[in-house]
């Protein structure tokens, strides 16, 4: 049973004790909000689908990423790569937000205030990241989040470079392959070297 104690001026704590489920506390502004919560936990708590959300309420985005770092990033072939993603990701006043308040909107919004700042293939390698964070959060570390990150548009990739030789860097490249390191794939070195060519002419 739920109790209801007035702590002060629009400050009403309820506090929810059941057996087999961690002990649940939240204050509210009004009488009527407290009741309505602790009905909708009681309830679910009732029907064995209640998941406690305290973690989630009380770990921030830059948490999250740091918990991320250390035992997901190391795994990955561009680890390097990733940690000074994350590091710049922990600067934005983003990642003081709490996970349970975020929302896709606030993700569109940092979508776009970075587009202004950086170029669409950075932007779209941090929304994966962050992606991928949701994902092993959800389901890894089993914390009762909504993806919202599937939500979200992804920048357009950036068009590709427009490279072309300069002076004679096409006759050192050709010279390049008879070195005796490239000699095993030559032929197959030389028909992409002139396929490239053809492409650019």
């Amino acid at each position: 049973m739920a109790s209801i104690i007035k702590r002060g001026d629009f400050q009403f704590q309820v506090t929810i004790r059941r057996k087999g489920y961690p002990s649940q506390t939240k204050t509210f502004e009004t009488r009527s909000e407290a009741e309505m919560w602790a009905r909708e936990i009681e309830s679910k708590m009732d029907q064995g689908y209640f998941r406690d959300r305290r973690e989630v309420e009380q770990t921030t985005l830059g948490q999250a990423l740091g918990r991320y770092l250390t035992s997901t990033t190391p795994t990955k072939k561009g680890h390097v790569v990733e940690r000074n993603r994350i590091l710049r990701l922990q600067r934005h006043p983003i990642s003081m937000r709490y996970l349970a308040s975020l929302r896709s909107v606030d993700f569109a919004e940092y979508r776009d205030q970075r587009l202004s700042e950086v170029s669409n293939n950075s932007v779209r390698l941090e929304l994966a990241l962050l992606s991928h964070l949701f994902t092993i959060a959800i389901k890894e570390w089993s914390l009762p989040l909504e993806h919202v990150l599937k939500n979200i548009r992804k920048p357009k990739p950036g068009k590709g470079r427009d490279r072309r030789f300069v002076g004679d860097e096409e006759f050192r490249l050709l010279e390049a392959i008879d070195r005796p390191a490239a000699r095993g794939a030559k032929h197959w070195l030389k028909a992409c070297i002139d396929l490239a060519v053809t492409q650019l002419d």
